[in-house]
């Protein structure tokens, strides 16, 4: 007996499992008083933490009836006008992959942040408005594939579950807007150019049609004045008195004759409309006619929302139950190890 109240170490090192349960049980009070105030500690956390709330709103691929007008504005210029052999590929996987370029680019969150995001917290300072927009990147998230028509998830977390789901959908439609607003300033902006160019064309063409018509108007005179001269009125034998193009003559023209040529003379200078012996303006006219008639403000849709944001009923964090799982786990632990440390302290 004295040999092993001498060695205590050696007590200890030989503690078998069944002095534990009974040191525990012997010792439950305190076991059970650190474990109820552990458990107290998680309540209090969960009254006093103002829980997180996460809103999500799904996105789709937009349906070929949703582009049906855009894609035959475009489909016009590229057949009707340009002439291509093929239109230019515009389809929803086209359209969708835009709208997921705009709806992860700092452009649109940083207009989130200015219109929404900021003017609710209202920052006084430089740093605060700092940690304002930190915050926004660790609370929105943009999940899913565009790859065979996948679906999108904009998330945003916030202690209100009103506000989070009213900011996914916010954020979601200023993504719609500025792809329909990118969209439709392309197709805008390129029949704009096509009218301003087609028009710039046929003015060249009408120009030089009467500057061809001048020119030949002069030469003519010149040849009257010789077949003046001449005293020769009717054409000579074996001269072309009607010529059907526009060149601008030759120098033998005054062997047509003074009437011939004063009657040329005339009509040239009385016509007002040169479009009908201009080369190629009626295709330009045709081409004008088609861009006078484009829809350039076509009604379209770049997404679906396939489900909008709701408020959400249970917080994303604090999770009660696990919370208040731990701190069962975490003070019956602890209560057994106070006993052991107590325990421990006595036999020394």
């Amino acid at each position: 007996m004295n040999t092993v109240s001498q060695n205590p170490e050696a007590n200890t090192r030989n503690i078998s499992l069944s002095d534990l349960i009974r040191l525990f049980w012997k010792s439950k009070k305190i076991i059970l008083a650190v474990t109820l105030l552990c458990t107290c500690l998680s309540i209090g956390y969960l009254v006093l933490v103002q829980p997180t709330y996460q809103a999500t709103t799904r996105v789709l691929p937009p349906q070929a009836s949703d582009l049906a007008e855009y894609v035959e504005s475009v489909n016009t210029i590229d057949t009707g006008i340009s002439e291509k052999d093929t239109p230019r590929p515009l389809d929803s996987a086209h359209v969708y992959g835009i709208f997921y370029t705009n709806l992860k680019s700092d452009s649109i969150k940083n207009k989130f942040l200015t219109q929404y995001y900021l003017p609710y917290f209202a920052p006084k300072d430089e740093v605060e408005t700092e940690q304002v927009a930190k915050r926004l990147d660790k609370s929105l998230s943009i999940t899913g594939s565009t790859a065979e028509g996948g679906g999108l998830n904009v998330s945003i977390k916030a202690k209100d579950p009103k506000l989070a789901a009213q900011w996914a959908n916010d954020y979601t439609q200023l993504a719609v807007q500025a792809t329909h607003a990118e969209l439709l300033k392309n197709l805008q902006s390129e029949i704009s150019a096509k009218k301003q160019s087609t028009e710039n064309r046929i003015a060249t063409l009408r120009q030089l049609e009467q500057d061809l018509q001048n020119l030949k108007i002069g030469r003519l005179q010149d040849a009257l004045t010789v077949a003046k001269a001449m005293e020769l009125e009717a054409p000579m034998p074996g001269t072309t008195v009607i010529t059907l193009d526009n060149s601008p003559g030759n120098e033998n023209s005054f062997m047509r004759g003074t009437r011939s040529l004063q009657a040329e003379i005339d009509v040239l200078s009385k016509r007002k409309d040169q479009d009908a012996y201009i080369a190629g303006l009626p295709k330009l006219l045709t081409q004008q006619a088609l861009l006078q008639t484009l829809n350039s403000n076509p009604e379209f849709s770049v997404a679906r929302i396939d489900m909008a944001a709701q408020p959400p009923y249970e917080p994303i964090k604090p999770i009660k139950p696990l919370v208040l799982l731990i701190g069962i786990i975490f003070g019956l632990f602890l209560g057994m190890f106070v006993v052991l440390i107590v325990s421990t302290i006595r036999n020394d």
